[in-house]
């Protein structure tokens, strides 16, 4: 808030001899706001008459207010052959600039475009120093924005540059920001969650922009990887899955009676046994023997069957062998 003298004080204007008498009475307006950049008595006053263009002083910033001493008003235009009684005491008359609040999305939009051509990147993580710069301009004026001035430190992504509103213009505003880029990489992530041992398939697959320093070596960065198999450990939606994490999808699980079955030469010897534990396909899983309670190892065939990998007198013990 400022104040604003212009000639002598409004007692003196009222009391002092010798000064004319005004010709012309002049009514305050209530809640004075201005668009322009500069304010007139017909701004302040009904019925200035011809003299409702003279100009009392500049307007404050765009959304900004000033303040006049009441005063000093009053002498200023009784100068000016004009007259003002104030039905009550006023001390101080309030002027308001009309302004219009630059939209964030359209700052963040030109710095943005302006960051890419610099970096010759596309897909970036932009971070700001100042979330909201409210940026204000006369009502009449084009809600835009330019870049000017704009330096990149392309090692540490930092950047600082002048944003000049309206976009281009001479006596425009300009506002500092300062911020930082994050080069991004898009990984290949799961649409849903997938439990432990589901196959993954390609309806499955959704993509997310991350920062290039957050996608580790173990990160699966191609589609190609995740479809087919299945995760060891349960995977949440969204979440970036690991090389590690990865396996054939499971087609036995954990305590199912499976046929355990040997071929050697011409023969061919089948028994039931329990998985100890889940196994994919091709996968050596350990099986126990539920007559003989032995356990053995064999491969995964199928979601009924499994083969024995070790030497066949494990099966000897059987109670029941089918041929």
């Amino acid at each position: 808030m400022k104040y604003i003298a212009l000639v002598l004080t409004l007692m003196v204007a009222l009391t002092a001899p010798g000064i004319a008498v005004a010709e012309e009475s002049v009514t305050l307006r209530r809640d004075i706001t201005v668009e322009g950049d500069r304010i007139t008595l017909g701004d302040l006053f009904m019925g200035a008459g011809d003299k409702a263009d003279l100009v009392i002083a500049p307007s404050p910033a765009p959304g900004k207010t000033t303040v006049f001493k009441a005063v000093s008003v009053a002498r200023f235009i009784q100068s000016k052959g004009l007259e003002w009684r104030p039905a009550t005491p006023i001390r101080r008359i309030t002027v308001r600039r009309l302004g219009a609040s630059i939209p964030q999305q359209v700052i963040d939009e030109q710095l943005r475009a302006a960051l890419e051509y610099e970096m010759q990147l596309e897909l970036f993580e932009m971070s700001l120093a100042t979330q909201n710069l409210n940026i204000q301009i006369a009502a009449n004026e084009p809600q835009t924005v330019s870049v000017e001035n704009l330096y990149l430190n392309k090692t540490s992504g930092q950047f600082v540059a002048e944003i000049l509103a309206p976009a281009h213009s001479e006596n425009g505003q300009r506002v500092r920001i300062s911020g930082q880029v994050h080069p991004q990489t898009m990984i290949p992530v799961l649409k849903r969650f997938k439990p432990a041992g589901e196959e993954i398939r390609e309806s499955d697959i959704d993509y997310m922009a991350e920062r290039t320093s957050k996608v580790g070596r173990q990160v699966v960065t191609d589609a190609a990887f995740l479809i087919g198999k299945s995760p060891r450990r349960s995977v949440r939606s969204g979440q970036p899955v690991s090389m590690s994490n990865l396996g054939d999808p499971v087609l036995v699980g954990k305590g199912k009676l499976v046929s355990v079955i040997l071929e050697h030469g011409g023969m061919y010897l089948s028994v039931t046994g329990r998985t100890l534990e889940a196994g994919g396909e091709e996968d050596v899983i350990r099986v126990e023997n539920i007559n003989s309670r032995k356990v053995i190892l064999a491969q995964v065939i199928s979601a009924q069957e499994v083969r024995i990998v070790t030497r066949p007198p494990q099966l000897a013990s059987a109670n029941t062998v089918e041929n």
